[in-house]
Parts: C-alpha cells; structure tokens; sequence
C-alpha cells in the first residue's frame, strides 16, 4: 500500500490507526478487537495511521552530513576535555550551528 505522497507503506498492527501502544513497545493493543497484537501483525480492518499518512509530506529538511559529523566532533573535543579534566567552555546547539553556517552556509541539503 501507498500512501498518497507515494511511500510504500507496509499494512500490519505498527501502521495502523487503530493501535496504541502498550508501556513495553514490544506489542501493542489493538483498540478496535481489544487485545495485544504483534507488530508485525495485520488484520483484515487494518486502516492507516496519521502518521503514516503524513510520510513523504515534504514539510521536513534533512540536515547535512557534514553539520552532523561537525556535532559529533564538537561534542567528542568537549567529552575528551571533561574526562581530562581540562576546562573549555561547552557550546550551545545554536552556538555550534552558528559556527557551521559561518564557515560553510546553510545546516541543511538543499535539493
């Protein structure tokens, strides 16, 4: 099944509108038939959820794989410093953001 921005959308218990989820999340309830269900389980009632029908909608932006990696060595510099007992200063995600985008544009793929 498809949903109408064209993702593949697999119809079991996890996709549908009519599960909740139980406090394991290895199952989940089914509030239609009023019992746990599998994840992977499907039924012949199986509706698509909100979520599921919002997959694809283009309102989201993906990050760079670069800004990410910028991250990641920020936060690592300022862990090795903590663990070396070495005082710098710890950057806020707007700081660390803001020195990506001095340095190199925009956070985010553009396509």
């Amino acid at each position: 099944m498809r949903n109408e921005h064209g993702i593949e959308i697999r119809e079991c218990c996890a996709s549908c509108k009519r599960k909740d989820l139980t406090r394991l999340m290895a199952s989940r309830f089914c509030l239609l038939h009023q019992k746990k269900v599998k994840p992977r389980g499907h039924c012949k009632e199986w509706t698509m959820s909100e979520q599921m029908e919002a997959a694809g909608w283009s309102g989201g932006k993906v990050k760079k794989k670069a800004y990410l990696k910028y991250v990641l060595k920020v936060r690592e510099d300022e862990s090795l410093a903590d663990q070396l007992k070495v005082q710098i200063p710890h950057k806020s995600l707007a700081e660390i953001r803001r020195d990506f985008e001095a340095k190199n544009g925009s956070i985010y793929v553009e396509l």
